[in-house]
């Protein structure tokens, strides 16, 4: 006879996989960063001009 449903072996299987991935997750501190873009000039003669 199973004792657990479909509904509670699911559940715990994503609990299991959710725990794996924040488990296993790499150290704040060692994440990759996103590089933090210069703002763009709004004045026209501050934009680089077309070559020709």
């Amino acid at each position: 006879m199973f004792v657990y449903s479909t509904d509670a072996m699911r559940a715990e299987m994503t609990y299991r996989q959710e725990r794996i991935r924040r488990d296993f997750q790499r150290p704040s501190w060692f994440q990759r960063r996103r590089a933090v873009q210069p703002p763009q000039p709004c004045a026209p003669e501050l934009r680089a001009r077309p070559a020709m």
